[in-house]
């Protein structure tokens, strides 16, 4: 058992690279922290070089620009008609004061946008996850670290895909061995 926690670590076997990073990612998006997500097994980086390092930085670079210009996107006109009647109803609707209140409000509105789109970026990025891979053909095993009863409830949800092979209850994931996993057929 997770020696902290008193609840056992989850390991999900995927039958191939593709299901694990699916789940690494539904993972993510669900609030489990990076840090405790492992994919196991041998695994090896397939980029080749600073060319692949360039390409990983891009592709994560672009992850976090499409998410803010859709954050930017998504909040400036709501703000901008909330900020516009806010002005028309608290002083006299004039056109300057219905326009200052609508680009106050599309700036307050795009700010909250975009710091939303940013912190709903799940912390394995797919352009990041896509670098890795797992050398050994076969199950690939996602590691979750368990901190409480409730995580594991909400992490056993996210397993219940259908791309999960099976799920395995360990002790304490940090003593598993790396290599081939024990859990294959």
């Amino acid at each position: 058992m997770t020696r902290s926690a008193g609840v056992p670590d989850v390991v999900a076997v995927h039958r191939n690279g593709s299901d694990a990073r699916q789940t690494i990612e539904r993972l993510s998006r669900a609030g489990v922290d990076g840090g405790s997500i492992r994919l196991l097994g041998r695994v090896e980086v397939t980029t080749a070089g600073r060319y692949g390092d360039r390409q990983t930085d891009l592709g994560s670079s672009l992850a976090l620009g499409g998410r803010a210009a859709r954050g930017l996107l998504y909040g400036a006109p709501p703000g901008a008609v909330f900020g516009a009647v806010l002005l028309a109803l608290t002083t006299e609707p004039t056109l300057f004061a219905i326009t200052a209140g609508a680009g106050g409000g599309a700036a307050f509105g795009a700010s909250i946008g975009v710091l939303t789109g940013l912190l709903s970026t799940p912390t394995m990025a797919s352009s990041w996850e896509r670098t890795f891979a797992p050398m050994v053909p076969g199950g690939v095993g996602v590691g979750v670290r368990i901190g409480s009863e409730r995580q594991q409830r909400r992490v056993r949800r996210i397993l219940e895909r259908g791309e999960v092979l099976r799920v395995h209850e360990v002790d304490d994931l940090d003593d598993l061995e790396d290599g081939p996993l024990a859990f294959d057929d």
